[in-house]
């Protein structure tokens, strides 16, 4: 029998998915928050650890268990199965009225921590109505089994889990659906060939920054030995997220045409116009040896292996320019639909001592793609220092973050204005504006007064790496003066000349032998260089252009390129995070966090849209960042020298 690849029968196929009974809520009102847990073997799961309910009050919780067994179809033809569900169910009131969010809930299932998708409420001053389900209404066996009036409901649910089940990692829930049918799914030219990858796309027509869901599928009639990624697409003129980009690929069964095919994932990615127009998703080639299913007297059979290459057909996506009339100003590139929350991160702000101020922009779209609004800041608050996180999830949610460093320079009353923020909503075709609320303090006195001079940097200084103390009030003791005083030559411990002769002679051996060692080591910081230096020449003229895209494009290269450099012979393939872990501690934590900040400069002006840009694409910011680059990576390349030492 010849072995096929698919999933280990020892790996429990598992599936949390998260619901709320009621979106429309006031203060006073309940809501019942649920996670479900659905698995096809027996797992071992603990009860959810809540995150912080913000605004929301916990008023009971309750769980039940269920198992549905029925004739489903496999991969090996019809088979019995067994669904196991556990629901978690928690009844929240609201308490107060605003935005609020409930954060993430963890399940640990078989050892493992599952993290569901936070939810975000808009809580009316006002009781909105209605009445969270009671226990016995969530029950769906409460009406009785199978005769009941929500035994429909208890068939869809197993469906779409053994659905999730047979695509494994095909498809992609957004807050338990599935996604739309795809808009255009290609064929075979040739159905007898021996496999061929299709390309599905959910939408051939968006606007600029509107999400595209791209995925490639393998089908093969015969028995896949081999399979080599020979080129992944290049993806010009998108922004682009990974969804799926599997190891290892697991096949299904599909009828195509009615002939029977074994189908499986490549990968699957987000990707998001960056202008408008015609945008085109190339080819992805791949290169397997098959053995074709043949029929012989004996019944069918493996026949002969072949090696084939084969490239997926190119996909044109029709861009629309985002509509010019009724822009807000406030409007900054976001497309999507987002919320936008501001708080104050500090329990008490004293003046003069730092505290954080946080601005998060969350929804569905690519939150990457967006600034930070213009805020009008009161003259007594001095903006330190400004941090940024972002994270795209396989659901087609984002986050964008920003952590803002303020220093009140006064005490009394402050107020952090409101601010607007607008965003491009494709499924309604109109602008939509989202204004966050003014947020008063109150500045406490600084019982240790203004701080001396150079402890905390004032406007235009940057943040200082050793603040210096204010010096103590009251008497002191003088500065201490180092003087050299001659000693008799009786007085030193190896006072005669061969004795100072024999010191630097080990002292010279010592560094003879060190640099004899290091100027093996230092043959990899000799290339990294020379390749560094003959590119930088290169970029020279690409840089003259002015073309932004084209700088941002070659600078990332140049970071890979050095990166992959020092993290070793596979860094230059990985991602930016992953080349990160590879490199020597010590350079990390010097240069990890400039290295991310400058990468996402240059990944905004590669792929963002003008829009998003603001003031990066301006001469005088992007000299700036070409300079600083510049300098950063001749520095890593000249601390080559430290990677290969702290390996020896």
């Amino acid at each position: 029998m010849v072995p096929a690849i698919t999933v280990s029968a020892e790996e429990a196929r598992i599936s949390v998915q998260t619901s709320v009974d009621r979106q429309r809520i006031g203060v006073g009102d309940q809501i019942v928050y649920t996670v479900t847990v659905l698995s096809d073997r027996a797992v071992e799961i603990q009860s959810p650890r809540p995150p912080d309910l913000d605004g929301f009050e916990l008023m009971e919780a309750w769980d039940k268990t269920s198992v549905v067994r029925r004739m489903m179809t496999t991969p090996q033809g019809m088979d019995w199965q067994d669904q196991r569900q556990k629901i978690f169910n928690y009844r929240l009131r609201a308490m107060k009225p605003g935005r609020h969010s409930i954060g993430a809930f963890e399940v640990v299932v078989n050892g493992k921590t599952h993290t569901t998708q936070p939810l975000i409420f808009s809580v009316a001053a006002t009781a909105q109505g209605g009445a969270a389900a009671t226990p016995a209404e969530e029950d769906p066996f409460a009406q009785g089994y199978p005769q009941g009036p929500n035994f429909d409901a208890i068939d869809r649910a197993e469906e779409e889990f053994y659905g999730q089940l047979l695509r494994r990692r095909q498809q992609q829930q957004q807050f338990g659906q599935d996604r739309p049918e795809p808009q255009l799914r290609t064929l075979p030219k040739n159905p007898q060939e021996a496999f061929f990858i299709q390309v599905e796309v959910d939408k051939t027509e968006v606007y600029e920054g509107e999400q595209v869901t791209v995925s490639w599928y393998v089908y093969t009639r015969g028995q896949m030995e081999t399979l080599d990624r020979v080129k992944f697409p290049d993806l010009r003129g998108f922004w682009k997220e990974i969804i799926e980009e599997v190891p290892t690929i697991q096949f299904t069964e599909e009828i195509v045409n009615g002939v029977p095919y074994r189908k499986a994932l490549l990968a699957s990615h987000a990707l998001f116009p960056i202008k408008a127009g015609t945008a085109v998703i190339d080819e992805y080639k791949i290169k397997s040896r098959i053995r074709t299913i043949v029929q012989g007297f004996g019944g069918l059979g493996l026949g002969k292996a072949y090696e084939y290459t084969k490239s997926s057909q190119r996909v044109s996506i029709k861009v629309k320019p985002l509509p010019t009339e009724g822009r807000p100003a406030s409007f900054t590139g976001a497309v999507g639909r987002f919320e936008v929350n501001a708080v104050v991160d500090a329990p008490s702000i004293v003046a003069h001592q730092p505290f954080n101020f946080r601005v998060r922009f969350e929804g569905n779209g690519n939150a990457k793609a967006i600034d930070l609004p213009a805020i009008q800041w009161p003259a007594t608050l001095e903006v330190y220092d400004t941090k940024t996180d972002s994270k795209f999830f396989k659901n087609g949610r984002s986050y964008k973050q920003f952590d803002i460093l303020l220093i009140p320079r006064q005490d009394g009353e402050v107020e952090i204005p409101a601010f607007e923020f607008s965003m491009f909503d494709p499924a309604t075709g109109k602008y939509e504006t989202r204004k966050t609320e003014p947020i008063k303090l109150s500045v406490a006195v600084n019982p240790q007064g203004a701080p001396a001079a150079g402890s905390i940097p004032s406007s235009g200084e940057g943040p200082s790496t050793t603040p210096r103390a204010a010096a103590p009030a009251g008497p002191q003791l003088p500065a201490l003066v180092m003087a050299y005083s001659a000693s008799p030559a009786s007085s030193l411990p190896m006072g005669q000349p061969i004795l100072w002769a024999a010191l630097y002679l080990g002292i010279l051996s010592v560094l003879g032998f060190k640099a004899h060692l290091e100027f093996g080591m230092g043959q990899r910081q000799k290339e990294l260089k020379e390749i560094f230096e003959r590119r930088w020449k290169k970029f020279e003229k690409t840089r003259a252009q002015k073309n932004h895209r084209e700088i941002g494009g070659e600078l990332l290269n140049l970071y890979y390129l050095v990166l992959g450099g020092i993290a070793g012979e596979k860094g230059s393939s990985e991602e930016v995070s992953k080349m990160l872990e590879r490199v020597p501690p010590s350079l990390r934590r010097e240069f990890g966090e400039e290295i991310a900040k400058k990468i996402e400069v240059f990944q905004v002006l590669t792929f963002a849209p003008d829009e998003a840009m603001g003031e990066l694409q301006t001469p005088e910011r992007m000299k700036k960042a070409i300079d600083e680059s510049k300098k950063l990576l001749g520095t890593l390349v000249n601390r080559l020298s430290e990677v290969e030492n702290a390996k020896g």
